[in-house]
């Protein structure tokens, strides 16, 4: 099964210009894909309220129109990314009002406003930096309102500087903590691939984390590119699959109007 259930297209702040749904489900069918997720940012703050979303309304109502223009060839997926949904009640309020098919929860920003993808680490105490990162990402696991944990690994794409390799191996208590909340939630728990454009050059997470959500009982995955360009639509796709089979699963959850289905890998 071909799928890719993490992608932006231009209504997403940090993707290139010039890629409409419509264009975005072509170049997914032009690579082969059976089951897309078009899934673009909504982030939300504790200090200065929702991101500029380019057009949220507009944006849904164009991946509707991708829909139903490649229905039979190609299922797109209605969804939304939500950053730091724990962080504004409005988070909340705009879920109760839209009809998704799926939403990725996500935590790009801390609840100071630090933007982890684009702050220097090299200036920042790293140690303290992770144990808050994780007790953080617990907060967004228990408050709830979305389908699948998007990219645990998603501060090791941007912390590595001077000498210091970044790893969670010794955080292992607090990633167990967040596998757990994510099990009982019965959130899908994301491989994603945007670290092959980062100095790891490899999807996420690091594959002990994937054997501990294992061992742990875990049994929803996800697996996205974070494509952001029309060329890196299906990207890291088979890399996933591989990770998943070898940690022991065999299936990828598919959510259809907020409802999970088991899909063969």
């Amino acid at each position: 099964m071909r799928v890719d259930l993490h992608m932006h297209t231009e209504y997403s702040v940090d993707a290139a210009q010039a890629q409409t749904p419509l264009q975005k489900a072509q170049a997914c069918l032009d690579a082969g894909l059976e089951i897309i997720g078009i899934t673009d940012h909504l982030d939300y703050y504790h200090r200065r309220g929702p991101s500029e979303n380019r057009d949220v309304e507009a944006c849904l109502r164009d991946i509707r129109a991708a829909k139903q223009a490649f229905a039979g060839r190609l299922e797109v997926l209605v969804g939304i990314e939500i950053g730091q949904i724990h962080a504004d009640p409005s988070a909340d309020a705009f879920l109760r009002s839209h009809a998704l098919d799926m939403v990725i929860g996500s935590l790009h920003v801390m609840p100071n406003d630090l933007d982890i993808y684009f702050h220097d680490f090299a200036r920042l105490d790293c140690d303290a930096f992770l144990k808050d990162y994780f007790s953080e990402l617990l907060k967004v696991s228990e408050h709830g309102g979305f389908d699948v944990l998007a990219h645990i690994d998603y501060p090791l794409r941007v912390m590595r500087h001077g000498e210091y390799i970044p790893s969670f191996d010794q955080y292992m208590d607090r990633v167990e903590d967040v596998l757990r909340s994510c099990i009982a939630h019965g959130y899908a728990f994301e491989l994603n691939a945007a670290g092959l454009g980062s100095w790891q050059k490899k999807v996420g997470p690091p594959q002990n984390i994937l054997y501990e959500y294992r061992r742990l009982g875990g049994e929803r995955i996800s697996i996205g590119s974070d494509s952001h360009t029309l060329d890196t639509v299906g990207r890291g796709v088979a890399d996933c699959v591989r990770n998943a089979r070898d940690a022991g699963f065999t299936s990828v959850t598919v959510f259809r109007e907020r409802r999970p289905e088991q899909m063969q890998l």
